[in-house]
């Protein structure tokens, strides 16, 4: 399956980018999905979508991980050596829904309700239309492919309940070929210096993946 896009079909649901210290508490170690922050991903079997090196810096594929769920059809890991993976993007299947994305919603209110069942009430719930005239639900399909419209939940401050994480969200992206997906998002406490680390090492800003 083709990954559109990957952080710039969610970057607006990572309104909050500052570097979070892990807080100095007993909190258990963050775990999104059963991938711990120091996993290998050829531990996972996980394959690199860029070469063919296992384990060296870059973003990788998965069809499924330890504490994956059914909503999803792939994972994808951003991995630098030496510091670890920066962030899990669990994807669902992609969706050739109607209009209202009837489907897409289903699953979408699924997997924000997964995440709220780990990390409680989201922090933020945006539904966002650009132009009032793809405002109406008859029109969410075309909206959303066409980034008119921006639906998605997130948790900030996740280093208050584990010691290694930043923060977790949930959107609906789309492609004209391929209809709607929802993606959740599992962002580790060094996530934006790792992927800050992996666009110096091989050129990717983590929206190059096809």
């Amino acid at each position: 399956m083709a990954i559109i896009d990957i952080l710039t079909s969610v970057a607006f649901a990572a309104t909050v980018t500052a570097s979070i210290s892990p807080s100095e508490t007993n909190a258990p170690a963050f775990r999104p999905l059963g991938v711990s922050q120091d996993a290998l991903p050829s531990a996972l079997g996980c394959k690199p979508i860029y070469g063919e090196q296992l384990d060296a810096t870059g973003q990788y594929s998965c069809n499924r991980l330890p504490g994956g769920s059914d909503l999803f059809d792939q994972y994808v890991l951003a991995y630098v050596r030496g510091m670890g993976i920066c962030n899990v993007v669990a994807i669902s299947r992609y969706i050739e829904d109607d209009q209202r994305g009837t489907t897409t919603r289903q699953v979408y209110t699924e997997a924000a309700s997964l995440l709220a069942s780990q990390f409680g009430p989201a922090d933020e719930k945006v539904d966002h239309v650009a132009r009032s005239k793809f405002g109406k639900d008859g029109m969410f399909r075309q909206a959303v492919i066409a980034q008119e419209r921006q639906v998605f939940e997130q948790w900030d401050n996740l280093d208050t309940k584990f010691q290694n994480a930043q923060s977790a969200s949930v959107t609906i992206s789309g492609s004209e070929d391929l209809g709607l997906a929802v993606y959740s998002i599992f962002r580790f406490a060094h996530n934006d210096a790792c992927l800050s680390n992996l666009e110096q090492q091989t050129g990717l800003s983590g929206d190059d993946a096809e």
